[in-house]
């Protein structure tokens, strides 16, 4: 039991590393941002609508997912009225504050959807430990992209780089919290597994379309758009595996 555990929080650090990729840069000129916040949109959208989408779909209902998909979308829309009466910026594109504000919502978008993978990966193990292996590997692969994704807003604003680093941390480390209640549970329900992947994609959703985007085609045009499409041809290459589909299938067959 402990082992899995042990190597999903490997592949929750994945995401500060991530982090860390973004740290060695000294200064984000104009198309680089552009380009990194571009592969982050890429990589988040794919997630979307490649893997949480027809996931969340298939282990409840239509109707579960419409319904998780508004709830996410709707938590973050009220963490932005609540941030934007804290900080009196919200709005504002290309200040600190938004930046900061930025930085704050992706790390909790991609802490919400980590959670679910987290049980992938034990409800894999639960079956066969090689397959909780290849669960977590293609998930660390993706954490990567993600961790940058959170670090560049956070340095845009200031953030120190030992701060950056802490939320990267805490953002990962909901994968081997989620590994942990699975193998704890006696059972997942299959409209837990759904709602939950349904309200990460719809913050996940709101993010990209209210923050990310804007921000790096601001940045420069031609840059964010390159960023998005690299960054969905590698999540496409990362979802081959397949391992949403089967840990899923797994984790219902499991428990």
């Amino acid at each position: 039991m402990w082992e899995i555990v042990g190597i999903s929080f490997l592949t929750g650090l994945a995401t500060p590393l991530g982090g860390w990729i973004v740290l060695r840069f000294r200064q984000l000129s104009p198309r680089l941002l552009a380009l990194f916040l571009g592969l982050a949109a890429g990589i988040m959208i794919t997630v979307v609508f490649s893997e949480l989408m027809p996931n969340s779909i298939r282990s409840g209902s239509h109707e579960i997912f419409i319904v998780g998909m508004g709830g996410g979308w709707l938590f973050m829309l009220v963490l932005r009225w609540i941030f934007s009466a804290a900080m009196g910026h919200g709005n504002v594109h290309g200040d600190k504050a938004a930046y900061l504000q930025l930085g704050w919502f992706i790390a909790l978008a991609i802490a919400l959807h980590d959670l679910p993978e987290g049980f992938a990966i034990g409800a894999g193990d639960a079956l066969n430990s090689n397959i909780g292996l290849i669960i977590a590997l293609a998930i660390a692969l993706h954490n990567i992209p993600e961790g940058m994704s959170i670090a560049i807003p956070l340095r845009l604003a200031g953030v120190s780089k030992g701060v950056v680093l802490w939320i990267t941390i805490l953002a990962g480390i909901t994968t081997p919290m989620g590994t942990v209640l699975s193998l704890w549970l006696f059972s997942v329900s299959e409209f837990f597994i759904s709602f939950s992947l349904a309200f990460a994609g719809g913050a996940m959703a709101y993010v990209v379309s209210r923050d990310i985007l804007p921000e790096a085609l601001q940045a420069s045009v031609p840059s964010a758009l390159f960023g998005m499409a690299g960054g969905g041809v590698v999540m496409l290459a990362v979802s081959e595996l397949h391992w949403v589909d089967f840990a899923l299938q797994v984790n219902l067959a499991v428990y």
